[in-house]
């Protein structure tokens, strides 16, 4: 990960997350995960619950929480798709055509999964408050 396009991308992560430390193996995880994430759209796979969908599903929410670790409080994944243009240089040209749509796809999928979680959140909380008379 010690390459220009990996620092850069890095910096950019700990940006949108909002972390200081630099070595932290969450920024690595979620630089990665971008790169992956944004091709595999601009090759038309949209988070789904079988096959490539279910993969890239589960890499976005992956992604989503390394970042929730380091700290993120609003949506961030998809506001890497801008800086991963500008590392991967002549390689992002496919990328860059498709940046809206990349943009939407992964925006949709992080909103999703931030209701998903909110919604089981809920569920958990209130499961445990019936619990605490019983112990």
């Amino acid at each position: 990960y010690d390459i220009d396009l990996f620092r850069d991308l890095i910096a950019s992560v700990a940006k949108v997350t909002g972390a200081t430390d630099l070595t932290n193996k969450s920024l690595r995880v979620i630089a990665d995960h971008i790169r992956s994430c944004a091709f595999l759209v601009a090759d038309g796979v949209i988070p789904s619950n079988e096959n490539r969908g279910y993969v890239l599903r589960r890499i976005i929410r992956r992604a989503i929480r390394h970042g929730n670790m380091l700290g993120a409080k609003d949506t961030f994944f998809w506001k890497l798709v801008a800086p991963l243009i500008d590392v991967m240089g002549s390689a992002g040209d496919e990328l860059k055509q498709q940046q809206a749509q990349v943009e939407q796809v992964l925006k949709t999928e992080e909103e999703q999964f931030a209701r998903t979680l909110e919604r089981g959140l809920a569920l958990l909380d209130e499961e445990l408050s019936k619990l605490k008379g019983d112990t």
